[in-house]
């Protein structure tokens, strides 16, 4: 199982049904919008301290980030 594909996949699934660019959630989360690239992407490994910031962006619990699809 690849947690960072499936975090990254999350990430981008819940970005785009909200209508955000990831240079829009980059400055939202306070985070270089490279690496939300990167995560997205699943080539970074995220912090939680990252997750809780992204979710909080997203409007979501962070364990929503982590779910099995």
């Amino acid at each position: 199982m690849d947690w960072a594909a499936i975090v990254g996949g999350n990430i981008r699934r819940l970005r785009k049904a909200k209508g955000l660019t990831q240079e829009q959630l980059a400055h939202e989360s306070e985070v270089a919008m490279r690496y939300v690239a990167g995560v997205e992407r699943g080539e970074e490994n995220p912090s939680l301290k990252f997750l809780v910031k992204m979710a909080d962006a997203l409007g979501v619990e962070p364990s929503a980030l982590l779910a099995r699809n």
